[in-house]
C-alpha cells in the first residue's frame, strides 16, 4: 500500500514552478516567458509592445529578451537565437553522466528545459550551426537526459512501501506535471485508509460500550 502523510509530503517548486496538471502546450506557453539571448540584425532604441518595452537593440550585439519575442523576431528574420550555455554538448554530457551515477539525485537544469529545447529545435534549429553547436547531438543528449530522469522517478516511486518524506528538488515542470496525478491519488488512498481505520476504532469502541451496558443489568441481578 502506498501512503503519503500530508504533513510529510513536501513540494519544493522554485520560481516559475507549476505543480498543476497542464497540457504540453500549456507548459510550452509558460516556458515562452523565459529569457533567451538573441543577436539582432537591426538597430532601434526601444521596442514598445503591449506588455512592456524591450531594448535598446544594436545590430550584431547580443540582447536578452523573452522567448516569445525572440520567436517573433526570428520568424521575421530580424535576429538569430543563441542557444543557452547549458545546451552546449560539453555541459549536457556532464549532466547525463551525473544523472546516471546518482540514482537519488537530480541535476539542476532550467525549470522548463524540455520545453525550451523543443522551442529552439522547432523555431531556431538553423541557428545552432551559427554558434558552432551540433543540433543533432544536442537533441540526442537532451532526450537521453529526459529519459534517465523519468526512469529514476519511476524507480523511486516503485520503492515506496509506506509513509515517507518526498523532497522534490531540481525537478522540471514536465516532471512535476507527470508526478502530480500519482501523488494526489496516493494521498487519496492514504486519506481513505485513515478514514477506514478511524471508523473501525470508533465502531470497536461503540461495540465495547454496548457490551458493558448490556452486562450491567446482569451484574445487578447477581447482587
Amino acid at each position: 500500500r502506498l501512503s503519503f502523510p500530508a504533513a510529510l509530503l513536501r513540494y519544493e517548486v522554485h520560481a516559475m514552478g507549476m505543480a498543476s496538471c497542464l497540457t504540453n502546450e500549456e507548459l510550452q506557453f509558460c516556458a515562452e516567458s523565459a529569457e533567451v539571448t538573441i543577436v539582432p540584425n537591426f538597430s532601434t532604441p526601444i521596442l514598445q509592445l503591449v506588455n512592456g518595452e524591450y531594448g535598446p537593440f544594436r545590430a550584431q550585439n547580443e540582447a536578452t529578451v523573452p522567448f516569445w519575442l525572440a520567436t517573433l523576431l526570428r520568424k521575421r528574420n530580424l535576429c538569430r537565437v543563441k542557444p543557452p550555455e547549458w545546451m552546449k554538448s560539453e555541459s549536457l554530457v556532464q549532466v547525463l553522466a551525473a544523472e546516471k551515477s546518482s540514482p537519488n539525485e537530480w541535476q539542476e537544469l532550467p525549470h522548463h528545459y524540455i520545453e525550451i529545447a523543443k522551442l529552439l529545435f522547432t523555431k531556431a534549429e538553423e541557428d545552432f550551426a551559427e554558434f558552432e553547436m551540433d543540433v543533432h547531438e544536442i537533441r540526442r543528449l537532451i532526450d537521453d537526459i529526459r529519459l534517465v530522469r523519468f526512469d529514476k522517478i519511476e524507480k523511486q516511486f516503485k520503492q515506496v512501501t509506506g509513509a515517507m518524506t518526498i523532497r522534490l528538488t531540481n525537478f522540471c515542470a514536465m516532471e512535476l506535471n507527470l508526478m502530480r496525478n500519482f501523488l494526489l491519488s496516493s494521498l487519496d488512498e492514504y486519506h481513505k485508509f485513515s478514514k477506514t481505520a478511524e471508523d473501525s476504532v470508533q465502531q470497536r469502541q461503540t461495540q465495547l460500550s454496548d457490551d458493558e451496558d448490556s452486562q450491567e443489568p446482569q451484574v445487578r441481578q447477581l447482587r
